[in-house]
């Protein structure tokens, strides 16, 4: 098993099990600790805040593509895990909730908290969905810039990566699975990640409207969304076996805040 920690910097906690961080924004990782994307990427486009996340993976594509095909790979944050809590049915309300632990909760008992692999029979784990008041398409527009995911979606679509059959079904739908922290086998994992990365690319050559303020993660934002919706297809069009795990956000003041 491999999992990956991303993050900007040296976490303010002890992270209570093996794993290999990825820096991004300039971070490097003591010792033979972890990635930096800047090694990988162009340091411009580490630095680009629009990215988030997603900056990490080109760091997590080179450190798995020699592992085998069956070898499951988790990636959280610094301050956000998948949490061993996790319900047969993915859209069960009983994990929907985040749960907030202080620093001091991890330790051995962190170990308790925090999923460390994928259950026999099981073909991936993913964060339990949010239930959205309306839509996808309905959320988005309210609470960003529509275009935005829009256009992502028509590179999604392009580049094979989402079925345009299927993609007025889960626009229309009111699922969405957040934060992309997924875990499954190397092999679906680098096929969707290299695919990801290279409508990213496009994307920000093609449509990037950069933003200001909350919205300056437009690219992070819209393709969580198409992440998730990628995620769907697998899972009912392909029939992946699927659990959904609460989320475990760690936070000295007990205050949800997105990660990087």
């Amino acid at each position: 098993m491999k999992y990956f920690v991303v993050t900007h910097i040296d976490p303010p906690w002890e992270i209570p099990f093996k794993h290999e961080k990825v820096g991004l924004e300039g971070y490097v990782p003591p010792g033979d600790s972890g990635l930096s994307a800047s090694n990988l990427i162009s340091k411009a486009l580490d630095y680009e805040t629009a990215l988030g996340a997603l900056r990490a993976i080109p760091a997590i594509n080179y450190s798995i593509e020699s592992a085998e095909d069956d070898e499951i790979v988790f990636v959280g944050t610094y301050r956000l895990f998948l949490g061993s809590e996790m319900a047969d049915n993915w859209l069960d309300y009983s994990v929907q909730e985040n749960k907030i632990v202080h620093p001091n909760e991890l330790g051995d008992l962190g170990r308790n908290l925090i999923q460390m692999g994928v259950p026999d029979g099981v073909d991936i784990l993913i964060n339990a969905p949010r239930i959205l008041p309306d839509t996808i398409l309905g959320q988005y527009s309210r609470v960003h810039h529509l275009d935005d995911l829009l256009f992502a979606v028509g590179v999604a679509i392009r580049a094979g990566l989402l079925d345009p059959l299927l993609v007025p079904k889960f626009l229309s739908s009111n699922t969405l699975i957040p934060y992309g922290l997924y875990a499954t086998k190397k092999k679906l994992r680098l096929e969707i990640n290299e695919k990801i990365w290279w409508c990213v690319m496009q994307f920000y050559k093609d449509h990037y409207t950069p933003r200001s303020a909350y919205q300056r993660r437009v690219i992070d934002f819209a393709f969580e969304r198409v992440l998730s919706m990628v995620l769907l297809q697998r899972i009912i069009r392909d029939g992946l076996r699927c659990k959904a795990c609460r989320n475990i956000w760690v936070s000295q003041d007990g205050v949800y805040r997105q990660s990087v």
